[in-house]
């Protein structure tokens, strides 16, 4: 029995779009961070700021996002994580 073998059919390259979860809504990240951020101060608090930033800058240009959509993202999830912090500590600097 011979086999009748079909042309392939040209391969073309779907087009998609990668929908990444919110950085805002990681819960978990956001409230880590920020506990940490507030145990430290000056150049240790502006280091550990910068490697959270690029490992996350890092992870989503692997993944394969656009700039303009980590910058974003990246904002949302500073915006969160300076927010969480001024809620653990609503007073600080206010004392008369």
């Amino acid at each position: 029995m011979a086999c009748e073998r079909r042309p392939l059919a040209p391969w073309q390259r779907a087009k998609c779009q990668i929908v990444p979860f919110p950085a805002k809504k990681r819960v978990g990240k956001i409230r880590r961070t920020a506990e940490v951020l507030g145990g430290r101060h000056g150049k240790g608090a502006d280091h550990y700021w910068q490697q959270v930033i690029t490992g996350m800058r890092s992870q989503m240009k692997k993944s394969g996002l656009p700039a303009a959509v980590i910058e974003s993202e990246l904002k949302g999830f500073a915006d969160a994580v300076f927010a969480m912090m001024s809620i653990a500590r609503p007073n600080d600097g206010d004392a008369a």
